[in-house]
């Protein structure tokens, strides 16, 4: 089993999508992050488009970031490659930002995204209408 994750333009981005049947709202909402965000990694499991995530800094000053991941089935049975690849990520991720952030929906199918947070070390807010906010912060 081969993994590889490299960094990608917005436009390779928009290139890798292609073979992903996404709803409209889920392309308009994937075209937005691409757009927004200073950095966007995909991750293949054996050729097979397996994730995609960015980081959206409100400013270019910010010592804070926006996350978005989104993952395909070809995730299921590999969870393992990618926490252990998330966690390298997000070490060199709290080199350049103080914290990270986002939202996580608790909804059925959500229980993976909660627990990959939970490994990359999230701590979890008050429900809101967009989702549970998550903040990962640095040490010291």
């Amino acid at each position: 089993m081969s993994t590889i994750i490299q960094q990608v333009t917005d436009v390779q981005a928009r290139n890798v999508i292609r073979c992903l049947t996404l709803t409209e709202e889920e392309v308009w909402a994937m075209e937005y992050c691409f757009s927004m965000s200073s950095v966007i990694w995909v991750g293949f499991i054996d050729g097979e488009l397996a994730c995609i995530w960015g980081l959206i800094p409100p400013t270019l000053l910010s010592n804070q970031a926006y996350l978005w991941l989104y993952t395909t089935s070809v995730i299921q049975g590999h969870s393992f490659i990618l926490v252990r690849h998330s966690q390298l990520m997000m070490e060199e991720i709290l080199k350049r930002y103080k914290s990270v952030v986002g939202h996580v929906m608790f909804g059925k199918g959500d229980s993976k995204a909660v627990r990959w947070l939970k490994w990359l070390g999230a701590k979890f807010g008050e429900p809101e209408a967009k989702g549970v906010p998550f903040r990962i912060t640095r040490n010291g």
